[in-house]
C-alpha cells in the first residue's frame, strides 16, 4: 500500500508541474489548500488502483484529476477536462514505455505489486513527462492547443478529445494492471499508439486551423478600414501621380528620381473599371477584401476583370458579422490559390463573379491554371506544388463548407481556366 501510495504522490505532483507549464500559472505547489487537495487525489487514486481492476477505476480517477486540478489552478470544468486529459496522455505514453522495459524481466503482477518496481515505474514516468513538457516545440504546442480550444470551443471537438483520453486511460490501466496474455497485451499497446498518433493528429489539425483563422480574422479588420481608403485613393491617384510626374521631369539628382519610381511602382494600382465593379460590394469586410486581393494580383502582374451584379436589399448586407467573417476567410483562401496558380501560367488572368439569385449569392473565381500531377487531390490536407508546409488554404476551406451547411462550394475546368464558387444560399 505504501508503495502505491508513494506513487500516486509522484503521479499527482507531475500533473501538478504539467498543467503548470502548459496553462503558463504561477501557483505554488506548497499550499495548505493545494497540499490538501494532492493528498486527497492521491489517497483515492492509491485505494482504487489497490481493488481489483474492471476499468472503471480509471474513469473515475480522470473525473476526480478534473475536480481536483480544476480547483488548483481556479480553472473552468471545460478548460480542466482539456488540460487534464492532455496530461493524462503524457503520463499513459510515459507508462507504455517503462511497461515495454520492464516487462522483458518481470510479469505485469510483479510490476504492479512490488514496492521498488512500482516507484523505479513511477519516477521514470515522472523523469518522462519532465522531459516532453520542457521541449520546447512540444510545450509550445500543447500552450497553443489550449488556448485555441478555449477560443473555438466546439463540441464535436471537446466530444472527440474526450473520447481519445477515455480510451488512452482504460486501454493503458488495461494494459499495465490487468492480467493478460501476450496477444491481448500487443492489442491494447497497438490500440493506445494509435489513439496517441490521433491525439497528436488533432493537436495539430486544430493548431494549424486556428492560425489560418487568425490569420484571416485579421485580415478582415484589417481590410475593413481598406474598403473607404482605396475609394478615396482612387480619386486622388490621378492627381498625385502627375505631381510626381512633374517632380520627376524637374530634378537631376538621381537619387531622387529613384526614390520617385520606387513611390510610384509601390503604389497601389487597381485598373479604375475594377474599383468600379467592386464598388458595388457592400461595406463590411467583403469589399475591402477583394480590393486587397485584387492589388495583390495586379502588382504580380496578373490580369484581373471583375462583374459584379447584385441587388439593393442584397443578402450579403443581412449577414451577420460571424458570417462576414467566414465567407471572408473562404473568399480569401480561394483568391490566394487563383492568384499563385494564374501567377504560374502565361496568360496571367483572374475574373471575379459576384451575382445574386433568389436566397443566394454567388462568387466566381476564375482563374489561368496549370494542370499538376497531384491535381485531383487538392483539397487534401498538405497537397500543394509549393513543398512542403504548404496546401493547407483549401483543405480548411472544406472543412469550413463541411460545418456550415448555408455554404456551398463548386469546382471546374473550362477552357482551361479553373472555376471556383462559393455559394451562400441563406434565407434571412
Amino acid at each position: 500500500m505504501l508503495g502505491v501510495f508513494a506513487s500516486s504522490i509522484l503521479m499527482s505532483c507531475t500533473g501538478f508541474y504539467v498543467i503548470k507549464k502548459i496553462i503558463q500559472s504561477d501557483i505554488k505547489l506548497v499550499s495548505v489548500k493545494n497540499v490538501i487537495l494532492i493528498f486527497i487525489l492521491s489517497l483515492i487514486t492509491s485505494l482504487l488502483r489497490k481493488t481489483n481492476y474492471t476499468g472503471i477505476e480509471s474513469l473515475i480517477i480522470f473525473l476526480l484529476n478534473i475536480i481536483i486540478y480544476k480547483n488548483i489552478f481556479n480553472m473552468s470544468i471545460k478548460e480542466s477536462v482539456i488540460i487534464v486529459g492532455i496530461m493524462m496522455i503524457g503520463i499513459a505514453i510515459g507508462d507504455i514505455l517503462i511497461i515495454i522495459v520492464l516487462k522483458c524481466f518481470y510479469s505485469l503482477n510483479d510490476i504492479r505489486n512490488k514496492i521498488f518496481l512500482t516507484l523505479f515505474s513511477s519516477i521514470s514516468v515522472v523523469v518522462i513527462n519532465i522531459l516532453i513538457i520542457n521541449i520546447k516545440f512540444i510545450r509550445n504546442q500543447l500552450i497553443t492547443f489550449k488556448l485555441n480550444l478555449k477560443r473555438n470551443n466546439t463540441i464535436i471537438n471537446r466530444l472527440f478529445f474526450i473520447i481519445l483520453i477515455i480510451g488512452i486511460c482504460i486501454l493503458t490501466y488495461n494494459l499495465t494492471y490487468s492480467s493478460i496474455n501476450k496477444l491481448k497485451f500487443i492489442i491494447n499497446l497497438i490500440l493506445i499508439l494509435s489513439l496517441c498518433i490521433a491525439s497528436y493528429i488533432f493537436v495539430k489539425n486544430n493548431n494549424e486551423f486556428s492560425e489560418l483563422t487568425d490569420e484571416y480574422d485579421n485580415l478582415f479588420s484589417y481590410v475593413q478600414n481598406f474598403e473607404d481608403w482605396i475609394e478615396k485613393e482612387q480619386l486622388n491617384r490621378h492627381e498625385y501621380k502627375n505631381q510626381l510626374a512633374v517632380l520627376y521631369c524637374l530634378t537631376k539628382e538621381k537619387k531622387v528620381k529613384a526614390k520617385i519610381t520606387e513611390i510610384l511602382e509601390d503604389n497601389i494600382n487597381i485598373a479604375d473599371e475594377v474599383i468600379d465593379q467592386l464598388k458595388k460590394l457592400p461595406k463590411g469586410g467583403i469589399k475591402g477584401l477583394m480590393y486587397y486581393k485584387v492589388a495583390i494580383a495586379e502588382k504580380k502582374k496578373i490580369k484581373v476583370t471583375a462583374d459584379i451584379s447584385l441587388e439593393s436589399k442584397s443578402l450579403l448586407k443581412k449577414l451577420s458579422e460571424k458570417d462576414l467573417r467566414i465567407v471572408c476567410k473562404l473568399i480569401g483562401i480561394y483568391l490566394d490559390n487563383a492568384i499563385e496558380a494564374a501567377e504560374e501560367t502565361r496568360k496571367k488572368k483572374l475574373l471575379i463573379e459576384v451575382y445574386e439569385l433568389p436566397n443566394k449569392v454567388c462568387f466566381v473565381f476564375s482563374n489561368t491554371f496549370k494542370m499538376q500531377a497531384n491535381f485531383a487531390e487538392r483539397n487534401n490536407k498538405g497537397i500543394s506544388s509549393k513543398g512542403e508546409g504548404r496546401g493547407n488554404g483549401l483543405y480548411f476551406a472544406s472543412k469550413l463548407i463541411r460545418s456550415n451547411t448555408w455554404l456551398e462550394s463548386k469546382q471546374d475546368i473550362i477552357d482551361n481556366y479553373y472555376i471556383q464558387q462559393l455559394i451562400i444560399k441563406k434565407e434571412l
